[in-house]
């Protein structure tokens, strides 16, 4: 491959810009090549960003044949996903994809059979993983065994519906906000205890009056059981506008870790009394481009340590959920 990987992106939101802005957009061994988006506004926004760079596309296809990138980010709305994953799996191109990897189950194993049938490489947006404290954790965690963990992602929700905060509020485009948003906290479930076998959920519903169309949930409380026998309860809340924020307690037999913010700094409690501080990073976002970018360079993973088979399994235990939140029943997750 050349000195520069050549960029192109299916999506120029507001989450690109946040990755341009904590680094993407100074890496030296980047080129960038390709701005697709609906609003080609949005486009011309993040391709001045980068002081001029890449060509502006309404149209994906367009944009992968003419640009011709080595590798591509997908960044989309969770209802938005499934044929831009088929293009670039067709051209059998790396690409680094935004949780959530899909709104629904089918859409999710299909991309994850055409990355798997051509062994492509992959990177999802699951950026606390590369944090210094779940690091550390999860250090611990392989020393002993775990126990439980609650927290998840609580606030007051948006009183204004636009942007993204328009389709956001809409089950039937954004999953709710378990699939969604706390999907992070999924995640970071899944990468500290590991596979999760059962789910059970309860949704919250009107605590505020809200316009129509919006149709998910204020609340909701998910129980997971895990492979090896620990549990978790995972909350999400828009509606309640004090006392919020972003937390996740963790126990071990011989640990509790409390994580808090969207940074998740953390504070370790150890036997006699020990006790281990670590901040959380603000821009984050680099180290899981940086690990993108160094894999792709090198034709094989170099530091991600989220793959899209990771967001698979995320996202089926939030569809899990869903189910759940449907039927009042336990939902047990294919292996």
């Amino acid at each position: 491959m050349a000195s520069k990987v050549k960029l192109g992106f299916i999506g120029s939101g507001g989450i690109v810009k946040g990755h341009l802005d904590q680094g993407l957009k100074d890496f030296s061994d980047v080129d960038f090549v390709g701005w697709c988006d609906l609003n080609e506004a949005t486009a011309a926004e993040r391709r001045e960003q980068v002081g001029g760079r890449g060509t502006i596309y309404s149209d994906a296809k367009k944009m992968l044949d003419e640009a011709k990138p080595d590798a591509v980010y997908i960044m989309l709305p969770p209802f938005a996903h499934g044929a831009a994953e088929a293009l670039v799996i067709d051209r059998k191109l790396p690409f680094f994809i935004e949780k959530p990897v899909a709104i629904d189950l089918a859409t999710a194993r299909k991309v994850a059979e055409g990355v798997e049938k051509n062994n492509l490489l992959t990177s999802v947006g699951y950026m606390t993983r590369y944090r210094t404290s779940v690091q550390r954790v999860r250090d611990l965690l392989k020393k002993q065994s775990p126990v439980m963990m609650h927290g998840g992602w609580l606030g007051g929700g948006p009183t204004l519906y636009e942007g993204i905060w328009n389709w956001w509020v809409q089950k039937d485009k954004s999953g709710g906000q378990f699939l969604e948003q706390t999907t992070h906290t999924i995640d970071l479930a899944r990468y500290l205890f590991g596979d999760v076998t059962h789910v059970y959920a309860v949704a919250v519903r009107d605590r505020r009056k809200r316009p129509d169309f919006f149709t998910i949930e204020d609340a909701s409380m998910v129980q997971l059981t895990f492979a090896n026998g620990a549990a978790a309860n995972l909350y999400s809340s828009c509606c309640t506008s004090i006392g919020g924020g972003i937390f996740l307690d963790v126990w071990g037999t011989d640990m509790k870790a409390v994580f808090t913010g969207w940074e998740h700094s953390v504070k370790v409690s150890l036997p006699n009394g020990e006790e281990v501080s670590i901040p959380g990073e603000g821009n984050i976002f680099a180290k899981e481009d940086r690990a993108f970018i160094d894999s792709v360079k090198a034709g094989k993973v170099k530091g991600i340590l989220a793959t899209y088979e990771d967001g698979l399994k995320a996202t089926a235990i939030a569809c899990g959920a869903n189910e759940s939140m449907k039927t009042g029943k336990v939902v047990k997750l294919d292996a």
